[in-house]
C-alpha cells in the first residue's frame, strides 16, 4: 500500500517527525532502510526541533544506524541534510563528539568538512567539545579546515580555555594555535589564572 502511495511516507506527527523521523529515533534499522527505498527525500525533512532523522538517531545513541542514514545522504542533492542545525544551532557533528561517538565524529567530519565552521546559539564550535573532551584525534582532523571555528562559549571563550583548563601546554591545539592566534593563546592563559584567582578569593 505504501509504495503504491508515497504521500503516506510524507505524513507527520504534531511535533514535525514524519516516519523516518520516528523509526530514527527508535532505532528500527530495517524500516529505516525499507522506507529510504521508497522515499529518500525524507532524509532531509526537518522536525520542530531542527533535526533530521539522521541527528534523530544520532542523539538517541543509535550509532550504526546513524551512520547509515550519513551514507544515505552523502550525495550533492542531500548535503544539506548533514549540515543542519537544530533549533540551539548544534549540528550532528556537535552531537556526536558531546555523546562521544568519537569514529562516527570522524565518519561526520570526513564526509562534510564544513560541520566544523558551525558554531551553537551559545557559541560553541564542534572543535570546543573536542578540546574539552580531550579527542586528540578528532580536533587534529578539524583542524585540517582552515575555516574551522575556534569559539567556545558566550563569555568570550575559545577552544584553548578549554585547552588550558586541561592543563597540557605540550597539546597538538596549542602548537598549532600558538602559531596562527598567539594574542588569543595568552589571553587564554590570562583568562583561566583569573578566574582560578576569583574562586580562591570567594571560598568561604
Amino acid at each position: 500500500m505504501a509504495s503504491q502511495d508515497r504521500n503516506i511516507f510524507l505524513g507527520k506527527t504534531p511535533q514535525g517527525n514524519n516516519c523516518l523521523h520516528i523509526s530514527s529515533i527508535h532505532g528500527h534499522n530495517d524500516f529505516c532502510k525499507d522506507v529510504l527505498e521508497l522515499e529518500e527525500s525524507l532524509l532531509a525533512a526537518v522536525n520542530l526541533e531542527g533535526e533530521t532523522p539522521l541527528m534523530a538517531a544520532l542523539t538517541n545513541g543509535h550509532v550504526f544506524l546513524a551512520s547509515f542514514l550519513l551514507r544515505s545522504c552523502c550525495q550533492p542533492a542531500l548535503r544539506k541534510a548533514i549540515l543542519q542545525q537544530d533549533r540551539h544551532g548544534y549540528n550532528a557533528l556537535h552531537h556526536a563528539i558531546r555523546n562521544g561517538h568519537k569514529d562516527l565524529a570522524l565518519q561526520l567530519v570526513t564526509a562534510e568538512p564544513a560541520l566544523s565552521e558551525a558554531v551553537s546559539k551559545c557559541n560553541e564550535s564542534p572543535m570546543f567539545f573536542a578540546v574539552m573532551r580531550g579527542f586528540t584525534y578528532i580536533y587534529e582532523k578539524l583542524m585540517q579546515n582552515p575555516d574551522c571555528a575556534y569559539s567556545g562559549g558566550q563569555h568570550g571563550c575559545n577552544c584553548l580555555h578549554a585547552a588550558v583548563r586541561n592543563g597540557d601546554r605540550g597539546d597538538p591545539i596549542f602548537l598549532h594555535m600558538q602559531g596562527i592566534h598567539l594574542i588569543m593563546y595568552l589571553q587564554a592563559i590570562l583568562d583561566c589564572h583569573l578566574s582560578s584567582l576569583a574562586n580562591k578569593f570567594c571560598e568561604p
